[in-house]
């Protein structure tokens, strides 16, 4: 067992336990909460055919992101513990403790030698650094955690490969493992890259291996094929690229070509910047979060310049390693003993000639016990076996060797830093971010291999050139900075615990994004007036984010503040003219302020809406059937029932396989049955029935329907019963039955019914009135009185209030506050005809 690896692999568990209590944040809603891809009534096979999002590849709004084996994973995950967060967070942790063992794996095989410290700093690096929160804690990161996962499995097996027999099984498990982490995320495809690199730069390190160019070559045919069939693949797969809304990644729609270059060369620079030094976090880097580059004189740019100069210059150490240990690989063992001969040292540069005894202390002895060998003081007596000592003057093929393994080594690293970014840096084509931090999580690890390696030779420097108080002190600094880190990463654990905490982390960074979404979840706890002013400081950094205007519009729709729910949906639908749920919205706010010709012009156009290229297809399809309802309603509302009709006809037309059906089709069975069309709505109600049998309103619907035939009473009430013990708490069910019972002439009982309801809910107006009316039938005045009042002081501003209210205390003999009531109705609406017969039938009693 490696006990450095599972020692980094509990690290990696221990700060990351926290997260195990978080919820579902930010994209995990859309990934997670809103993709149909996870029910078990989708066939497993569409997770072949969608993207990420759920959406099919081939629409036209799709991400094109395409990971079928994640979601397989989320799904795995929903089956056996539905949407309870608790279950995706433990697949998260445990996918990265497996990673950070990999690592620790890929450390002993790429840094040359024993060198355990180098090892031990790169996988506690690992386990520990800050960049890895966003990849952990948020749940949509383990596409990156399994690409990386499965990365590091093939690097490993394809490199045992090499190291030992060309096992055709170990480079098939390489190649499984590199089309597995393309399914994952598409920087999995970096996998093949690093084995070819891997064959390039080491090739045979072990002479017992008898592999020949042509063995080698067809490795990197295979390899090479792969790779392009892959890539090949997932270009088809995807189709053309995806359009991303100039948000997401500003840049890339700027009219300058200076700016979009200096730019785009500066974000990986700002990336490594990130990894080295994880002080400033952000959940979303669009909306300009990273100024645009516009002038030669930006200081920026030397961090560009810094970048690609240490890259090229590593890259050329890398090449002239690499070359030079070809050209001397050929040395003979023969000359190998001249060069021992002719180059022997007054004193072994390995131990500087200290003695313990009878034995150098760094691996050199006596020659025989006199000290008197053939060369000189000492022997090496790893010289047998061609490895440090030549690096010391012994052997020039040594030196070569040494050469080649530290070149190779950092080849590798690079390759692990480089390759997994390039396909998201935007330097070869455009994506749909600026930055991302879950991106970083597989680049990570070369990074990780550096810093381990950089400490280690710091280290060796130390302890050969100094003291063992100067390696101490890289030791010590080690620590601090591991510490520092696991401190930032638990800190960082903390902003992803909940959608509050993450956005308000983000408010210095990415203002108006972060301002937006923290409104939105303020909104959804109850918290007005915070979320109110979220949006407005949203606003004031970008005003033409046109969810926030739909945001603030329902905010102040809830709050009966029509007029300017109506400007916020109208300024929506100006910044984005394809936001359908504005229109639906929109045309409700026009509604409650009786402006109902616009209200349907409004509907009109959001029904009208093309939903090609839109990201969230399905919500834009079921926003355009919910126009075509609301404008159903009105038309009916207004009596026009063949534009009701129509309207839900059309609706259903545009019915998208995910909508639920039974809605379209109780209204289109109560629209028919006012149009006494009874035959027609009986087959719609019975449809909806079918579709979902619990659907309680069609129970209600249908039960009215058959009241109409007095042959079907008794199978009527049935319905008003089921719907009655399928939702005992619903105000209408128990309003509705009681208008059945009242039609059958049942009193008693229907005043028991609409009581229920009007406890049920207290603040409506109507069934506070429909309650006392049906308790003044059953002779029940006292508590009738007490509901008219009720009703007076829900709606005090309401003629018809006070007239009933009088009515009923007329009825009690309380005739001078019925002669009141009756007077405050009149000044609310004079010369009403039902008061003013009232009020005389009251003063001729009184007279």
């Amino acid at each position: 067992m490696d006990i450095l690896a599972v020692a980094c692999a509990l690290v990696a568990t221990a700060l990351y336990c926290n997260t195990l209590q978080a919820g579902f944040v930010y994209d995990d809603r859309r990934a997670i909460l809103t993709n149909p891809d996870l029910l078990s009534s989708t066939p497993w096979y569409r997770l072949l055919e969608n993207d990420f999002w759920g959406t099919p590849l081939k629409d036209s709004g799709s991400h094109g992101s395409y990971r079928p084996l994640c979601v397989a994973t989320f799904r795995l995950n929903h089956l056996l513990g539905n949407l309870d967060p608790w279950g995706y967070h433990l697949v998260n942790v445990v996918l990265h403790a497996a990673c950070t063992i990999l690592v620790v794996r890929v450390a002993r095989k790429v840094l040359p030698g024993r060198n355990n410290l180098g090892h031990a700093i790169t996988g506690f690096l690992f386990a520990v650094h800050p960049i890895h929160s966003e990849a952990v804690a948020g749940i949509v990161g383990r596409a990156d955690l399994l690409a990386c996962f499965l990365t590091l499995t093939a690097f490993l097996a394809y490199s045992t490969y090499c190291d030992q027999s060309r096992s055709p099984f170990l480079l098939l498990l390489a190649l499984i493992s590199s089309t597995l982490a393309t399914l994952a995320k598409e920087t999995g495809i970096s996998s093949l890259a690093l084995c070819l690199l891997w064959e390039l730069c080491r090739g045979e390190p072990n002479r017992k291996v008898n592999c020949g160019w042509w063995t080698r070559g067809r490795s990197l045919g295979i390899l090479s094929g792969t790779l392009a069939l892959l890539v090949v693949g997932r270009l088809r797969i995807a189709g053309s690229r995806p359009e991303f809304a100039s948000a997401d990644n500003p840049t890339a729609r700027h009219p300058s070509r200076l700016t979009r270059g200096l730019t785009f060369l500066y974000l990986p620079a700002a990336s490594a910047r990130m990894l080295l030094c994880p002080s400033t976090l952000s959940f979303d880097w669009s909306m300009d979060a990273v100024p645009r580059i516009t002038s030669l004189l930006d200081s920026r740019n030397l961090e560009s310049a810094c970048l690609y100069t240490a890259l090229a210059g590593a890259a050329f150490w890398v090449a002239k390693g690499l070359r030079r240990g070809v050209k001397e690989s050929g040395s003979t063992s023969s000359i190998q003993v001249q060069i021992y001969q002719r180059n022997v040292p007054t004193r072994c540069p390995v131990c500087s000639g200290r003695r313990t005894g009878s034995c150098h202390t760094d691996g050199c002895r006596a020659a025989n016990n006199n000290n008197n060998g053939p060369i000189g003081d000492c022997h090496c007596v790893k010289r047998a076996m061609n490895v440090s000592c030549g690096t010391y003057g012994f052997s020039n093929s040594n030196v070569s060797n040494q050469k080649r393994i530290a070149a190779t080594s950092f080849a590798i690293s690079l390759g692990f830093l480089v390759l997994p970014f390039l396909p998201a840096s935007n330097l070869f084509f455009y994506v749909g971010f600026v930055i991302a931090e879950r991106i970083l999580y597989l680049p990570s690890v070369g990074a990780c291999l550096i810093v381990g390696a950089a400490i280690s030779a710091t280290y060796k420097i130390a302890r050969k050139h100094g003291s063992r108080t100067r390696g101490r002190a890289v030791l010590l600094a080690t620590a601090t900075l591991i510490g520092l880190m696991s401190a930032k990463t638990l800190l960082r654990n903390t902003d992803w615990f909940d959608e509050e905490s993450l956005y308000k982390s983000a408010l210095n960074i990415n203002p108006p994004k972060a301002y937006g979404n923290l409104g939105s979840v303020l909104s959804a706890q109850g918290r007005v007036a915070e979320a109110e002013e979220a949006f407005t400081q949203a606003l004031r950094y970008r005003p033409n984010m046109a969810d926030v205007h739909y945001n603030l519009g329902i905010l102040q729709q809830d709050r009966k503040n029509y007029e300017e729910a109506i400007l916020s949906y109208q300024r929506a639908i100006h910044f984005r003219p394809s936001l359908a749920q504005a229109y639906v919205n929109l045309g409700a706010a026009l509604l409650s302020v009786g402006r109902d010709t616009e209200a349907a012009a409004v509907l009109r156009a959001g029904a009208s809406l093309d939903g090609s290229g839109l990201k969230d297809k399905r919500t834009h399809e079921a926003a355009r059937v919910q126009a075509l309802l609301q404008l159903g309603a009105l038309y009916a509302d207004k009596g026009r029932l063949q534009r009701a009709l129509s309207a839900y006809r059309e609706a259903l037309h545009a019915l998208p396989d995910h909508y639920p059906p039974q809605g379209v089709y109780n209204l289109l069975g109560e629209t028919l049955s006012r149009l006494q069309q009874y035959a027609e709505a009986e087959r719609w109600f019975q449809a909806s029935l079918a579709s979902q049998p619990d659907h309680v309103p069609a129970h209600i619907t249908y039960g009215k329907l058959l009241a109409r035939n007095s042959s079907r009473i008794l199978e009527a009430e049935r319905w008003f019963l089921r719907a009655r013990r399928l939702a005992p708490d619903d105000p209408s069910v128990h309003h509705h039955y009681g208008i059945f019972l009242t039609s059958q002439g049942r009193l008693a009982e229907a005043a028991e019914e609409q009581l229920r309801a009007a406890e049920l809910s207290r603040s409506d107006y109507e069934l506070s009135v429909a309650a006392a009316s049906a308790l003044r039938q059953a002779d029940r005045r006292d508590e009738a009185e007490t509901w008219y009042k009720h009703a007076a002081n829900l709606r005090p501003h309401e003629a018809r209030s006070h007239t009933n209210l009088g009515a009923i205390l007329h009825l009690n003999g309380k005739y001078k506050q019925a002669a009141a009531a009756y007077r405050e109705a009149l000044r609310l609406q004079p010369g009403d005809a039902t008061t003013i017969t009232n009020l005389h039938k009251l003063a001729a009693l009184l007279a």
